[in-house]
């Protein structure tokens, strides 16, 4: 049983850190649309800045940065799709 729990949390712990980072890119999104340059923008940026560069990468430069927000949400519920399916083969439900 202590195995089980313990292999279960190799799967939690990411799945409630990209939980975090979608809410985080969501606040983030909601903010600069409202207010451009505040200070809780800027944090929530430097937060989410390693996700959205590997998007921005990816993502032809006339999207602007909303949509790179936007799109970073997708890829990140379909990596998180990804996960729950890893762990349903896995015999564990997330």
């Amino acid at each position: 049983m202590a195995a089980r729990s313990a292999f279960i949390w190799y799967l939690h712990g990411p799945n409630f850190l990209i939980i975090a980072m979608i809410c985080i890119l969501f606040v983030q999104l909601l903010l600069s649309l409202a207010a451009g340059g505040s200070t809780v923008t800027r944090i929530a940026s430097a937060i989410t800045r390693p996700v959205t560069a590997v998007v921005g990468f990816i993502t032809p430069l006339i999207v602007p940065p909303a949509g790179v927000i936007v799109l970073s949400i997708a890829w990140l519920m379909v990596v998180r799709v990804a996960l729950s399916m890893a762990a349903l083969a896995k015999g564990v439900s997330l």
